[in-house]
């Protein structure tokens, strides 16, 4: 079926389902069942999630202090326990992230992003130690694309700090971040279970569905003019058959791991301890380590920083794949594999800033400029070109 003709189908079955939910036939009571948002939830459904295991332990209210929408829903919950579940230390200072409205619904299931948390925190989270938010419960219902995540509400439970994706950044903090990513890497390193996940090029044959990345690119190479090396301006055509000979790198050609898939800056935090962690999930892929590699570090840098700590920082990122059981590749071969990964984080700010009219306005132009910057430099520089055969 033509993807347009099919997402139509699925946006009147989805609306339909909405129409039942808000008739009140979806109330959740049970583990399994899936809450519209995270604020129609009930002490049953809140006592079968987070008291299992906790002999007598009961949810006995709750409260939902603030709640705000963007590409998803979220809200901060507060829960309270009877005696048993507060001797037994359950959880209290909560998050939830919502697929509640429509638009919401349509965006992230058309384009099959709404599995990748919950998969995350409910199966690969509890065998990772990294900082990173616990999740207590994740769940999708495919006929609707209702979904919600239940995670630890860090900014309560860890004083964090939430960085946005120009936020600078130190050299001893990018080191904490790479050893994070080296964390997961490792403890995913080709794991069985991985092929729940989508690759790099499911991705984007998803995105496909909805918009032309490539054409949107090219709208952002004219948007972006003021920020892009000479050498590099008016080959928008290169570049993105750059990018698509990267998303098969990381597909087809390095062995497949954890990917967080969307890990620039503005996807970390720092606690009150100052470690750094990342957040936001929703992303997950699997794939080649380098995809997250190259995304965090050309987009994380300025390039004076980045020339002069490239090498470094990848042997730095090496050596704790290592350490933390994972096979890392030689270094020429790992040099290789970051040149060709700088690819995607290009396309991905262009992809924001040259944005349809009928797209949301996901970063300020700014934002956008500032990481474009970047990571053109660092295409100009690695000579990615010639890494990935163009």
């Amino acid at each position: 079926m033509h993807p347009a003709l099919w997402l139509a189908g699925r946006a009147s079955s989805v609306g339909g389902h909405m129409v039942a939910e808000r008739l009140g036939r979806s109330v959740p009571r049970v583990a399994d069942d899936v809450p519209r948002n995270g604020v129609d939830l009930t002490t049953d459904w809140l006592t079968a999630v987070l008291c299992a295991g906790s002999d007598g332990a009961e949810v006995t209210g709750f409260d939902v202090p603030a709640e705000h929408a963007g590409t998803t829903t979220r809200s901060a919950l507060r829960v309270r326990y009877n005696d048993a579940g507060t001797a037994a230390g359950l959880p209290t200072d909560l998050f939830t992230k919502s697929s509640a409205s429509f638009a919401q619904r349509l965006m992230l299931g058309g384009a099959d992003v709404l599995h990748g948390e919950t998969h995350f925190f409910m199966r690969f989270r509890p065998r990772i130690e990294m900082e990173a938010p616990r999740g207590y419960f994740g769940g999708v219902d495919p006929k609707s694309w209702r979904s919600l995540i239940l995670m630890e509400d860090i900014a309560v439970t860890k004083g964090a700090e939430f960085a946005i994706p120009t936020t600078p950044i130190s050299r001893s903090q990018l080191e904490d971040l790479l050893g994070n990513m080296a964390k997961y890497h490792a403890a995913c390193w080709e794991a069985p279970d991985l092929d729940v996940l989508k690759t790099p090029n499911d991705f984007y044959r998803n995105l496909s569905t909805f918009v032309r990345m490539g054409p949107r690119t090219a709208v952002g190479m004219e948007r972006a003019k003021s920020v892009i090396p000479e050498s590099l301006y008016g080959q928008a055509a290169r570049m993105w058959e750059g990018t698509r000979r990267a998303l098969d790198v990381a597909t087809t050609q390095v062995p497949h791991t954890l990917l967080h898939g969307d890990g620039h800056v503005g996807q970390v935090y720092i606690t009150r301890d100052g470690r750094m962690g990342h957040t936001d999930w929703q992303g997950t892929m699997r794939g080649g380590w380098s995809f997250d590699y190259a995304y965090l570090v050309s987009t994380a840098l300025e390039p004076e920083q980045r020339r002069a700590w490239d090498h470094e920082l990848l042997e730095y990122y090496l050596e704790r794949l290592t350490e933390e059981g994972g096979k890392a590749p030689a270094y020429d071969e790992a040099w290789l594999r970051y040149r060709q990964g700088v690819f995607y984080p290009y396309s991905a700010w262009a992809f924001t800033i040259g944005r349809a009219f009928y797209q949301p306005k996901m970063q300020p132009d700014e934002i956008s400029l500032a990481c474009i910057n970047r990571v053109a430099a660092a295409i100009e520089d690695l000579r990615s070109f010639e890494a990935v055969g163009i």
